[in-house]
C-alpha cells in the first residue's frame, strides 16, 4: 500500500463520512441496506468478500475512487444469518488483485464504505493497537511530545499501597505499605489485575515470538524509542516489571490484583486520589503469573544484552510461583474480600491455569518430568483463549516450533496437538457455513475479542500445518472487525469511515476530547446486554447487533487491555505474513 493509496482512501472517507450516525444512535440509512466490506481493506492475494443484502441485483461491480469499474462478478444465493435476523449475499472477488482504493456498488443497495487493496494494509492499525496501552500506563506522565492532546499528568504512582487483609501472611500483614509501581490500567477504570495482564502480556509476548522483524518495524514514538529494543517489547516490559512486583517475596504467593475499593467515577486518573491496595492471593494468578514470566523467559532471549538480569529474575519470578501454587492449589478467587467492589475476574475452574504454566515452565527448562507429572488430559480446556480459560495458550507456545515436540510426553503432545486442531476446525467450518463469511458464532461480552482470539487460533493452525484454509478464515476475523459485520462498524477506534467513537473509558469521557485515542478495540455485541443503559437505546436486538456506540454501554462498548492485545496478536498474524 503506497502513500498515495492511503491519501485516497482518507479523502474517500470524508466524502461518505456523513452517511451513517459515529454517535450510537441509528444510521439515517439502515445497516442492513448497505454493503458491508473491510473499511481498512484486503491484502492484495488473499480471498476477498464483501456481504450484500437480500433483495438487490445479482450482479455486483468494484468501482475505484474515481468512479471506474474495475472488476465484475455474481453474487451468491441469498441465506439468513439467525445471529442477524438479516438475509445477505456474499460478493467474492479475491482473484481481483489490483491495488487501489475502492467501493462496492450493487444495484437495490448502498454502497460499501471505501477500501484499500494492497500489501501490509494493516500496519498503521498494528501501530496503533500497541501505542494504545502507552495511554493506559499509570505512574507516569503522558507527555505531549508522545501523548499529543492526550497528554496528561502522572496519576497512581503505586509506591505507596497497602496491603489488604484478605492479603495479609506472615511477613506483610494488613496495612503494611509495599511499592508496586507502574503497570497499564486494565479497562475503562484505573485498576490492574494479574490474570487479565497475563494473557495480553502473553500475547503480546507470541506475537514478539512469532514475527520478529516485523515487530522491530513498529515505531510508536513512546519514551523508549531510539533504544536497542523494539518498542513493542518496550511497551510490554512496562506491564511485565508491574507484574514481578505483585509476588510476596516471602513465599512466591501472588496478589489478584491492585485496585481501589471501588471503581471511582468518570474522572481523569490525576483526579483520583482513593487509597489503593494489594488484594489476596490466589491460585491463578500465581499460576498465570509463572507462565507469563516463563514465556517472556524464552522470547526476550535475543535481548539479554540490554536486559541484563531480567530473564534470570523472570525465571525466579515463575518458579516461585508455580511452588506456591503446588502448595495452594484451589485457592480460589470467586468473589470479592467484604468491602471492596472493584472487578472479581474470578474463576473456581483452575485446571486450565496448571496445565498452561505446566507447559511455559516445561518450554523454558526443558524438564517436562517437573512440570507435566501431575497433568492430565482433564486439565484441558480446548475453547477460545481468555482471561479464564487458558489452556490454549500453552499448546500454542507449544506449537510455535515443531522442536517442541520432544519435550513432552508423544501421547500427551498428540493429545494437545490433535484437541488444538480440532478447535482450529471448528472455527474453519463455522467460518465455511457462515452467510457472513465470519468465524464469530457466538456473542457473548467481549465478542469482538472472542473473535480475535479465533483469528490467533486459526493462524497458529495455518503456521503448524500449512492448510491455507486456516489463514482465510483468521483473515475473516479480522474482516468482521474491521467492518464486515451486521452493523456496519469498524469496531476500533480512529479507522474506518464508520468507527466506535463512545467508547466506556474514563479518561475517553473526562478528558473533554471529542476523539477517543486510535486503536482501540471495543466489547462489541453482546446478546445479554442490559442493565447499563436504557433498553430502547439498544435499537437490535438479534445477538450479532446488540451493541450501542454510547459511553454508558459497557456491557458492548468498553475496552480492555486484553481485547487490544487479541487484536494485535490477530493484525501481526495477518500484516506480518
Amino acid at each position: 500500500m503506497n502513500k498515495n493509496h492511503i491519501l485516497a482512501l482518507s479523502a474517500a472517507a470524508c466524502l461518505v463520512a456523513g452517511c451513517a450516525s459515529n454517535t450510537g444512535d441509528k444510521a439515517s440509512t439502515a445497516p442492513q441496506e448497505r454493503i458491508k466490506a473491510d473499511q481498512i481493506g484486503y491484502q492484495t492475494h488473499s480471498t476477498k468478500i464483501a456481504i450484500i443484502p437480500d433483495g438487490t441485483a445479482d450482479d455486483f461491480q468494484i468501482v475505484d475512487i474515481e468512479g471506474n469499474v474495475a472488476y465484475t462478478g455474481k453474487t451468491t444465493p441469498a441465506s439468513t444469518w439467525s445471529a442477524s435476523g438479516t438475509s445477505v449475499k456474499k460478493a467474492d472477488f479475491s482473484d481481483f488483485n489490483k491495488s487501489g482504493v475502492y467501493t462496492v456498488k450493487c444495484k437495490g443497495a448502498d454502497d460499501s464504505y471505501p477500501f484499500a487493496i494492497g500489501d501490509k494494509i494493516y500496519t498503521d492499525l498494528a501501530i496503533a493497537a500497541i501505542k494504545s496501552y502507552y495511554f493506559a500506563r499509570s505512574g507516569v506522565e503522558i507527555t505531549q511530545q508522545h501523548g499529543g492532546k492526550y497528554a496528561r499528568p502522572a496519576a497512581h504512582p503505586d509506591t505507596e499501597v497497602k496491603v489488604h487483609k484478605s492479603a495479609a501472611g506472615p511477613k506483610r500483614k494488613e496495612g503494611d505499605i509495599i511499592s508496586s509501581p507502574g503497570g497499564w490500567y486494565d479497562a475503562g477504570d484505573y485498576n490492574k489485575y494479574i490474570v487479565n495482564s497475563s494473557i495480553t502480556v502473553w500475547e503480546i509476548l507470541n506475537a514478539v515470538e512469532l514475527h520478529p522483524e516485523y515487530v522491530k518495524s513498529l515505531k510508536t514514538n513512546i519514551p523508549e524509542s531510539g533504544n536497542n529494543l523494539p518498542d513493542v517489547v518496550d511497551e510490554l516490559l512496562f506491564n511485565l516489571r508491574w507484574m514481578m512486583t505483585m509476588q510476596d517475596p516471602a513465599d512466591g504467593g501472588v496478589y489478584h490484583k491492585l485496585t481501589a475499593l471501588g471503581f471511582n467515577g468518570m474522572i481523569m486518573p490525576q483526579d483520583d486520589h482513593d487509597e489503593r491496595f494489594v488484594i489476596k492471593k490466589s491460585t491463578a494468578a500465581a499460576l498465570d503469573l509463572a507462565a507469563t514470566c516463563a514465556k517472556a523467559y524464552r522470547v526476550l532471549k535475543p535481548y539479554d544484552a540490554d536486559l541484563p538480569g531480567l530473564r534470570d529474575s523472570l525465571m525466579k519470578v515463575a518458579e516461585k510461583a508455580w511452588g506456591w501454587a503446588q502448595k495452594n492449589p484451589a485457592v480460589l478467587y470467586d468473589k470479592n474480600p467484604e468491602g471492596v467492589h472493584t472487578g472479581t475476574y474470578d474463576d473456581i475452574h483452575i485446571r486450565d491455569e496448571f496445565s498452561w504454566a505446566a507447559i511455559e515452565l516445561t518450554l523454558a527448562t526443558g524438564d517436562a518430568k517437573k512440570y507435566m507429572k501431575d497433568i492430565k488430559q482433564d486439565d484441558f480446556d480446548f475453547a477460545t483463549p481468555a482471561w479464564d480459560s487458558s489452556s490454549v495458550l500453552g499448546i500454542m507456545s507449544a506449537l510455535n516450533n515443531k522442536d517442541n515436540e520432544k519435550l513432552f510426553e508423544p501421547e500427551m503432545f498428540k493429545f494437545m496437538k490433535d484437541g488444538f486442531i480440532k478447535l482450529a476446525d471448528q472455527y474453519k467450518g463455522d467460518y465455511e457455513r457462515s452467510p457472513y463469511a465470519t468465524p464469530l458464532a457466538a456473542f457473548p461480552w467481549g465478542s469482538n475479542s472472542v473473535a480475535a482470539n479465533q483469528g490467533i487460533v486459526l493462524a497458529a493452525a495455518y503456521r503448524y500445518t500449512g492448510n491455507t484454509k486456516y489463514l482465510e478464515a483468521a483473515e475473516a476475523d479480522l474482516h468482521y472487525i474491521l467492518g464486515r459485520n451486521p452493523l456496519d462498524y469498524c469496531y476500533v477506534t480512529g479507522f474506518g469511515t464508520k468507527s466506535v467513537k463512545n467508547v466506556h473509558d474514563r479518561r475517553t469521557v473526562a478528558d473533554g476530547i471529542d476523539k477517543p485515542v486510535d486503536g482501540y478495540l471495543c466489547g462489541g455485541p453482546n446478546a445479554t446486554a442490559k442493565g447499563d443503559l436504557p433498553d430502547s437505546l439498544y435499537t437490535y436486538s438479534t445477538p450479532a447487533m446488540r451493541y450501542c456506540d454510547h459511553h454508558g454501554s459497557y456491557t458492548t462498548n468498553e475496552i480492555a487491555i486484553n481485547w487490544n492485545a487479541a487484536l494485535i496478536g490477530l493484525v501481526f498474524a495477518i500484516d506480518a505474513k
